[in-house]
């Protein structure tokens, strides 16, 4: 049986349902988390939210993931429903990130402490001390509810491995697992996924008295996405060695925000060189997770399917054996805004109100049309937001001219 990358999934009955859900949040900043949580919203609307069990996230999709299992016990209470994903999750994240540039503000906070001798902190953790206070009502790992199991990853520079924070364990293939330590902060774990290389220096982790194996004094910590930026490998490499605590899911859904590396004619000098080689790796290293994801999924290893920000839902093609289902994108963003979505800046300032929504949106609508064709247990007949369904002419075209706006970062964005 053939497959393309778009299709991503082997079929499987109607009947066949999935008893736990895994997923998996890419890097991309606050474009990777808003579209992230479009995708959190249409599983809440299936009512399959109860039945995630794990998140593993990368960078901005692990912004994503905090924020979600800090709103956890107020989710169960409301029994999973899409109003209180709405209320108690999106709610706040939107109020945050569309009205506070909390990159600048992390860069502020950093500011104050090299004047003052008592609190000094590197860039990374003064953004991620920033994003903990604003975004989440937990301050310790430990504390972050145990409802949903979040793997939090960063890229170790000493291994050139991964190493995952979670409520339950640290740790990562060199060093083994061990109990999260009471005080390890949520903000030291979010500013290590986040430490984009180049533009934030890596978080430093002592190691002495964790009981991490042959671990030196001192782990230095960047992005999770130098080595995978989707957040796959959590699941993909269960018999590589996972901690007893660790939880195993039946089916994956894998969220993908990174888009792919688009070619240029331009000429690239030193500086440009280095930001143009960090792309290309990281482009690589997504289509490698792909790869092998998909190859899992034909041979039935695993069971799952990708959700891609550059994929547009009317375009989509189901596998050999699958019928087309009709009208599955009729409420999607129209044709063009994958690609403007897509461009989005990866970072952590201000969003508008309009790419916020826009990336949600998005997010949604590309989760029905996949899950709809090929996990139809998994997805409801109707979708319910239909906010961007029926765009005029003239609304498609500034709702576009506002997105490609907003490609570039700018330290004016307040």
């Amino acid at each position: 049986m053939s497959i393309t990358p778009q299709q991503n999934t082997v079929p499987r009955g109607p009947d066949a349902l999935a008893s736990t859900i895994g997923v998996c949040l890419s890097g991309g900043g606050f474009r990777a988390a808003l579209f992230s949580l479009g995708v959190l919203r249409y599983v809440a609307e299936a009512g399959q939210l109860q039945n995630i069990r794990a998140i593993s996230a990368v960078s901005g999709g692990s912004v994503a993931a905090a924020a979600v299992a800090d709103r956890w016990p107020e989710l169960e209470a409301a029994n999973f429903s899409v109003a209180a994903f709405e209320k108690h999750v999106v709610g706040p994240f939107l109020a945050v990130v569309t009205r506070k540039n909390l990159r600048n503000r992390g860069v502020g906070r950093w500011a104050v402490t090299r004047v003052d001798p008592r609190g000094r902190r590197h860039l990374g953790s003064s953004l991620g001390v920033t994003m903990a206070k604003h975004l989440l009502r937990a301050q310790l790992v430990a504390d972050l509810p145990d409802g949903l199991q979040v793997v939090l990853t960063s890229t170790d520079l000493a291994s050139g491995r991964a190493f995952r924070v979670s409520q339950d364990f640290i740790g990562g293939w060199e060093f083994g697992y061990v109990p999260t330590p009471p005080n390890l902060s949520v903000s030291l774990a979010l500013a290590a996924s986040t430490a984009v290389p180049l533009l934030f220096p890596p978080v430093h982790l002592r190691t002495a008295g964790l009981g991490l194996r042959h671990a030196p004094p001192e782990l230095s910590l960047v992005d999770g996405g130098v080595y995978d930026n989707l957040g796959l490998e959590w699941f993909q490499g269960w018999d590589r060695g996972r901690p007893p605590t660790a939880r195993r899911c039946d089916f994956i859904l894998a969220v993908d925000a990174s888009g792919p590396l688009r070619s240029t004619s331009r000429r690239y000098g030193s500086l440009r060189s280095v930001k143009r080689s960090q792309a290309a790796q990281y482009a690589q290293t997504r289509a490698s997770r792909v790869r092998w994801f998909v190859d899992q999924l034909i041979s039935g290893r695993m069971e799952g399917v990708i959700v891609q920000i550059d994929k547009e839902p009317s375009r989509f093609v189901p596998p050999p054996g699958v019928a087309t289902v009709a009208n599955t994108a009729d409420g999607a963003l129209p044709d063009g805004f994958a690609d403007a979505l897509t461009g989005l800046r990866t970072d952590l300032d201000r969003f508008l109100p309009d790419e916020a929504g826009a990336l949600m949106y998005h997010g949604y609508w590309s989760t029905h049309v996949r899950l709809r064709h090929l996990r139809p247990e998994l997805a409801v007949d109707q979708p319910n937001w239909s906010d961007y369904a029926g765009l005029t002419a003239d609304q498609t075209a500034r709702l576009l001219a506002v997105l490609r706006d907003g490609e570039r970062r700018s330290l004016r964005r307040h």
